[in-house]
Parts: C-alpha cells; sequence; structure tokens
C-alpha cells in the first residue's frame, strides 16, 4: 500500500500539489489521467522516490519513503526518457535488470522469454537498444520494468509511439502480469481507452487533487475536454 499524507510540491512559486492525500491499495492497477502539467510525471517521480523535494509523507506498507535509498525502493519505473546499455543486447538487458533484482537464473530466463513473446520483441532479442525503432524501444522500456518483479511498478505513457496491434499487446502483457504478481500497477496516459481495458481504478489528476473515477463510468469527452483545455 502506498500512502500518500498531506503532499505539497512547488517548482518556484508554482504550486503543483498542495496537501494532496491519496491511498494506493495493494493487488490494484491505477489509470492516471490530466492535462500536460497537471503533475502526472512528477508525482510519479515522487512515488518512485527520485524526486524528495517536497513536503509531506510518502509511505509503502507503512514505512516513509524518505528513509529509503532511491536503488533499495520496491519500485520499477518505466520512464518516459528510457536508457538502455547499447553495448548489450534487448536480452541482455533484461538479464542484467532481472540479475540486479536477485532473480533466480532459470526465472529470469522464463520471464525474458514470455514478455518478448507477449510484447512481439523476440525476433529483436539479439539487437542493441541502438539499432531499435522509437516503438520497439518504447515497448523494451515496459519490458524493463515488468521484468523487475517489485511491489509497485510505474508506467509513464507506456503506449506512446505503440501501433494498434502494439497497444494491445502491451494491455494483454499488463493484465497477465498483473495477475500473477499482484503489485500496485500506476499506468500514466492519455489514451483513456487503453486505461479502461486495463485498470481497475481511474485517477483524474487536477488542480492538484487526484479525483477517482470508476473506469466503467469514465466520461471521455468530460475528460477529453479537462486534458485539452485545462479547465
Amino acid at each position: 500500500m502506498i500512502q500518500i499524507s498531506n503532499l505539497t510540491k512547488k517548482y518556484g512559486e508554482t504550486v503543483v500539489f498542495s496537501n494532496l492525500n491519496y491511498t494506493f491499495e495493494n493487488t490494484c492497477i491505477y489509470g492516471l489521467v490530466g492535462r500536460n502539467g497537471a503533475g502526472k510525471t512528477t508525482l510519479l517521480n515522487i512515488l518512485s522516490n527520485y524526486d524528495k523535494n517536497y513536503t509531506g509523507v510518502i509511505s509503502i506498507d507503512g514505512e516513509k519513503m524518505n528513509k529509503v535509498d532511491y536503488l533499495d525502493m520496491p519500485v520499477a519505473y518505466a520512464m518516459d526518457q528510457p536508457s538502455f546499455f547499447n553495448e548489450l543486447t534487448i536480452y541482455e538487458n533484461l538479464l542484467l535488470i532481472a540479475s540486479s533484482r536477485k532473480i533466480k537464473k532459470q526465472e529470469a530466463f522464463d520471464k525474458i522469454e514470455r514478455i518478448l513473446d507477449g510484447l512481439g520483441l523476440k525476433k529483436y532479442e539479439n539487437y542493441s537498444p541502438s539499432e531499435l525503432s522509437k516503438g520497439t524501444m518504447q515497448r523494451l522500456n515496459n519490458a524493463c520494468a515488468m521484468i523487475q518483479e517489485e511491489k509497485i511498478t510505474i508506467f509513464d505513457e507506456p503506449f506512446s509511439g505503440l501501433d494498434p496491434v502494439q497497444m494491445k499487446l502491451l494491455e494483454n502483457v499488463i493484465v497477465e502480469f498483473h495477475k500473477k504478481e499482484k503489485g500496485i500497477y500506476i499506468i500514466s496516459s492519455h489514451d483513456i481507452e487503453c486505461l479502461q481495458n486495463v485498470c481497475d481504478k481511474c485517477l483524474l489528476l487536477h488542480n492538484g487533487q487526484i479525483r477517482e473515477i470508476n473506469t466503467e463510468e469514465v466520461d471521455r469527452e468530460k475528460i477529453a475536454k479537462i486534458l485539452s483545455e485545462g479547465e
């Protein structure tokens, strides 16, 4: 469980969040939407402990995050600006991540195969990341997060740059892996339809606060208006 208590975040005089409170429950997939500049990536950076410049308290299963080093966080984060080891192949990048998370070798092999097959990356397994298209790099970025088996997995615009077939593959893999991992998935995206297909709850980040929306009752036109006009 992630508990946010009285979170306040500023950039200079600009207030992004003011006394924000919310609790992310275990075994749930959350979709996060909001207009550009609403603070989605800022919130994800804070939840991953990548950004510690805020006031308030954020705890994971009762442990305050500010007492945990970034590298020790139980969080896998597919950031919107991915980085890979270009001297390694796709397969080797994934194996290195699995090893760093102390995943048993055979389990890592099996999981990598499932991810590569599920995301349509199998034919690229011996490629360097530098040889990949933007969309394929995005799929690799998502794979790098899912291989880690952490309590919390965060995706920042995971569907960006993907064609409809690739989007559906990613939706299926997210649902499949979440059923096995039973952790918290948080997915920030402008693609409301994709979020509806995979998420248990949809969260609208607006005016520095989180508004929870039932995924079956999402008014796409209303949200689209907020996203485009910032009302």
